[in-house]
């Protein structure tokens, strides 16, 4: 407490209460401590701690009452010969921290020997004394029933006793049994283990085994996959070829290689026309290559059947085809003077009409067919008339009309042909 300059008192606060932090006034009892009574508050916990300096040399209070006048003389550190007294206010500064320091320490000895930090105020003191109480009530009731179960065990008798040794040996007997068997159940349990670990083995195997197999499964899969992609592709293959095949053998190759149509008065082979009108001046070497596509159809036909013709031989020779004999009957002319004076031409077609007639007949004595026009050595025609086949002594249309029907022949006999190759 202090008195300020218009007379009022005021106090100094240097702690607050550890629990409601409010400011304490604390009792003057605590700030005049000796060290005897500092040792006698710490419970002799002071023989243990070092005694600190500021309690070992207290400093002197100059404001004592007990009619000694104090002064206090500061250390000269000047080489003046004269020495300069402190003003009061500092000892007064100085005893004050001492008192301080003081309750600090009575504090921290109290905080450090209980569970509860120190200083506290008034309320949360008294506060404290009743969780205490309340604490001590609780722990002396607690004191009680421990006594009573006490005086409880105490007045049971011998025989109960003896029940309970009984009981106890029973259970030690029961637990040794228990350990015995417990004993075998870690023996089977180590050997169950033991074939546990054996089996995981042999699992690993048959697992790798097992993966082994499926590789091997899926290669000849995907092996046979490819067998069969090939083997589709095969039958499709054979499918298209049997296709094919069927087509050939209905085509009628004939047909294909020697088309014979007609065109207007002419019958044509291959586009030639084969023959002469007076309005329609045909070249001889459109009529020439048009005889050596007749030869060379007639001479494949026989071949194909296996023909073989009487007195002749057909030699297909382009526009210059001729006909074996005696002698050399050509298939072909110039034209000019020489066609009439030279009659090998002439003899050359009528060979020609005579191994057309040896195959007809041929094919007409196996009875597949019967041709349209009928041949009678150098002539050929129907009921409504026969044509001469030769130039000589006859007009240009009546050659072209028998050129005409010995196509129409070749024709029918081109398709026999190729009917009864497609049959076979």
């Amino acid at each position: 407490m202090s008195v300020t300059s218009n007379g009022r008192e005021s106090t100094k606060v240097s702690f607050c209460c550890q629990r409601c932090a409010r400011p304490l006034k604390l009792d003057p009892s605590l700030q005049n401590v000796s060290l005897k009574n500092f040792a006698h508050l710490t419970d002799g916990t002071a023989a243990t701690r070092t005694t600190p300096d500021y309690l070992a040399n207290p400093p002197i209070d100059i404001n004592a009452k007990d009619g000694v006048e104090r002064k206090i003389i500061v250390e000269n550190t000047t080489k003046d010969d004269f020495c300069v007294l402190a003003k009061p206010e500092a000892a007064k500064t100085e005893a004050f921290s001492y008192k301080l320091r003081v309750a600090m320490q009575l504090f921290d000895i109290l905080s450090e020997n209980s569970e509860i930090d120190h200083p506290l105020c008034e309320e949360c003191t008294n506060a404290l004394f009743l969780q205490l109480d309340g604490q001590l009530r609780t722990l002396k009731q607690d004191c009680s029933e421990y006594r009573k179960a006490l005086a409880q065990l105490q007045q049971i008798d011998t025989a109960t006793t003896s029940q309970l040794d009984a009981d106890v040996e029973e259970l030690r007997a029961e637990e040794a049994a228990l350990l015995a068997e417990l004993e075998e159940v870690s023996s089977e349990r180590k050997r169950v283990a033991a074939e546990l670990a054996a089996l995981q083995i042999q699992e690993k195997e048959v697992e790798r085994e097992e993966e082994e197999l499926y590789q091997e499964c899926n290669q000849y899969e995907h092996r046979l996959a490819e067998v069969r992609a090939q083997q589709s592709c095969l039958d499709n293959e054979l499918k298209y070829a049997h296709a094919e095949l069927e087509k050939l053998k209905k085509t009628n190759i004939f047909n294909t290689v020697f088309h014979i149509w007609h065109d207007g008065h002419f019958g044509t082979i291959n586009n030639f026309r084969l023959g002469r009108l007076p309005t329609f001046n045909v070249e001889w070497d459109e009529v020439n290559a048009a005889w050596g596509q007749t030869a060379l159809l007639l001479y494949s036909l026989a071949n194909a059947t296996d023909f073989v013709f009487q007195r002749f031989k057909i030699v297909p020779f382009g526009s210059q085809s001729y006909i074996e004999g005696e002698t050399k009957l050509p298939l072909y002319t110039n034209g000019g003077l020489r066609l009439f004076w030279d009659a090998k031409f002439d003899q050359g077609m009528v060979s020609f009409l005579d191994c057309l007639k040896q195959f007809l007949d041929s094919i007409e004595k196996k009875g597949a067919f019967n041709f349209p026009y009928k041949i009678d050595k150098s002539k050929i025609g129907d009921q409504k008339g026969f044509y001469s086949i030769k130039l000589h002594f006859n007009s240009e249309e009546q050659w072209t009309k028998a050129l005409k029907f010995m196509l129409i022949n070749l024709k029918w006999a081109l398709t026999v042909v190729a009917h009864s190759r497609s049959d076979k």
